[in-house]
C-alpha cells in the first residue's frame, strides 16, 4: 500500500483530476477545498504529504503551510504546493515559507506523481524503486 496524500484545492475539476491520478497510482487520498478543510483532515488521518494549493477561498496556503511547520508533529511532513502562482518571487516565497517542492498550474500528471514519489522516497515514507539489472 502506498501512501497516504492530503489535496489541498479549492477547484473541484482540478482536486478531482490530482485525485484520480494518485489513486491510479495506488495512493490513498484524502481532501479539503480548503484551509478549514484541510486542518479537519489532519486531525482525522496524518497524511505521509500533502499537496497544497495557495489560493484557498479561506486564506492563502502559505499561511496553512506556516502553521504546520509551527507544529512540532507537521516541521518533517512533505509538502508540495501546486497552484497558478507561477513567477520566481511565488515560487521562492513558498519553498522559503516551507514547502519542499513547488509545481505550478498547469502541470503534467507525469511530472506530478514523480515529484510526490520522489518526495516521499526523500521522507523515507516509499519504498526504494526496485534496483534494475540485479
Amino acid at each position: 500500500m502506498k501512501a497516504q496524500i492530503l489535496v489541498v484545492e479549492d477547484q473541484p475539476a482540478t482536486l478531482d483530476l490530482i485525485c484520480d491520478v494518485l489513486k491510479e497510482e495506488g495512493f490513498e487520498v484524502q481532501q479539503a477545498q480548503s484551509t478549514a478543510g484541510a486542518r479537519e483532515s489532519i486531525r482525522r488521518a496524518a497524511p505521509e504529504l500533502v499537496i497544497l494549493d495557495r489560493g484557498l477561498p479561506d486564506g492563502d496556503g502559505l499561511d496553512f503551510l506556516k502553521e504546520l511547520r509551527e507544529n512540532p508533529k507537521w516541521t518533517s511532513l512533505p509538502v508540495l504546493i501546486l497552484t497558478a502562482k507561477k513567477a520566481v518571487e511565488d515560487r521562492v516565497l513558498g519553498l522559503k515559507g516551507g514547502a519542499d517542492d513547488y509545481l505550478a498550474k498547469p502541470f503534467n500528471t507525469t511530472e506530478l506523481v514523480a515529484r510526490v514519489e520522489a518526495l516521499l522516497r526523500r521522507s523515507g515514507k516509499a519504498a526504494p524503486p526496485p534496483a534494475r539489472g540485479s
